[in-house]
């Protein structure tokens, strides 16, 4: 078996996107890794490169067929304090809840021979795994072969969908069923008419990112101002990448929307990753104004409803963070964990060379 190594410009991924679209339905994969996110990443987001910085595609082939994609941000030299010299997967710090490289079959010796190829090229010791799913292949194989350093790791929530709506109904608890018939009660009581659109090609995006915005805004200032002082600090001297949000920018987005007496009261921005039969949450909201309905945990738990009743996918990812209705609409605990490792020379054996 021969290993061989090319390392090209972000421009150039529209001459790999037939070999990226053959690895991406691998059991580690998620729509993040997807071919369609990735361009989205390379119009919107992946910054211009710097005597800091760069940003490429390396390219893993064995007998000289594509085996991994890594798409990775390489630090050359740390700069501003925080800003670590290393090697990075591109995609941090965005929209893009799970970071990893692309493969379909996972071979820990492809991935060895990366880590060192990219070690001697660019004079690294550090690679900084971000968002790296805790049930992933290669998760367990770093973890397993490496020393783990400064490891955390942060909770996402997923729902398996069962068979029935029987079946997913004995799966709530009794307290989430007595909160979704409380809103419903409130909506009646109250006289207020709810309305549900589980694509809704007219929503008015513009209102759904205030809403989503609106809503942060009160979150982070119940953050306790201490660490709202080091945040500032962090994000004072941390690198900015350009910003987009899936909400406008990506043309897989959809939406699920549900409006009280016509005004929007609630969103879901998701997409289908159809290789894992998944739907994605990529973002969300809901108009505080509203907030005695909960009309969001309404309008998901119709959603599920309809997806079970379809057939289609077998799983909604709910993905970064714990917020209450996750939980209450059946989901289970996973976690991402964000992590360094440290290559010496001696760290791995160049057998393939």
């Amino acid at each position: 078996m021969a290993f061989s190594i090319q390392y090209i410009a972000v421009n150039r991924l529209k001459e790999i996107e037939s070999d990226w679209k053959s690895l991406e339905s691998g059991r580690d994969m998620t729509l993040f890794q997807s071919f369609d996110w990735n361009n989205l990443l390379f119009e919107h987001y992946v910054p211009q490169d710097s005597p800091y910085f760069e940003s490429l595609y390396t390219i893993v082939k064995q007998d000289n067929k594509i085996q991994i994609i890594a798409p990775l941000w390489i630090t050359k030299k740390t700069f501003n304090y925080i800003n670590k010299k290393g090697l990075y997967i591109l995609g941090r710090d965005s929209y893009s809840d799970y970071l990893n490289i692309i493969y379909k079959d996972f071979n820990s010796d492809l991935i060895s021979f990366l880590l060192e190829d990219i070690r001697n090229r660019y004079n690294l010791n550090h690679f900084y795994f971000e968002q790296i799913r805790e049930n992933s292949i290669i998760y367990q194989y770093l973890s397993n072969s490496y020393k783990i350093e400064n490891e955390k790791k942060e909770p996402c929530v997923s729902l398996r969908l069962p068979q029935t709506i029987d079946d997913y109904h004995k799966n709530l608890s009794k307290h989430s069923r007595q909160n979704l018939r409380t809103a419903k009660n409130r909506l009646s009581k109250d006289n207020k008419l709810i309305e549900f659109n589980m694509d809704d090609i007219q929503v008015d995006k513009k209102r759904c990112i205030e809403i989503r915005e609106s809503k942060l805004s009160v979150q982070y200032k119940r953050i306790p101002y201490i660490k709202r002082l080091k945040y500032r600090f962090v994000n004072k001297h941390r690198f900015h990448f350009p910003r987009f949000s899936p909400i406008t920018d990506f043309k897989l987005s959809k939406f699920m929307t549900a409006y009280i007496d016509g005004d929007l009261c609630a969103f879901f921005n998701y997409a289908y990753d159809e290789p894992h039969k998944r739907i994605v949450i990529m973002a969300a909201g809901t108009d505080l104004t509203f907030a005695r309905y909960s009309p969001g945990m309404l309008l998901m738990y119709n959603f599920i409803k309809q997806c079970i009743q379809e057939g289609s996918y077998e799983e909604i990812d709910f993905t970064r963070g714990d917020e209450p209705y996750k939980f209450a609409l059946g989901g289970e605990l996973n976690y991402n964990c964000s992590f360094r490792i440290t290559l010496k020379p001696s760290d791995t054996q160049l057998l393939h060379y």
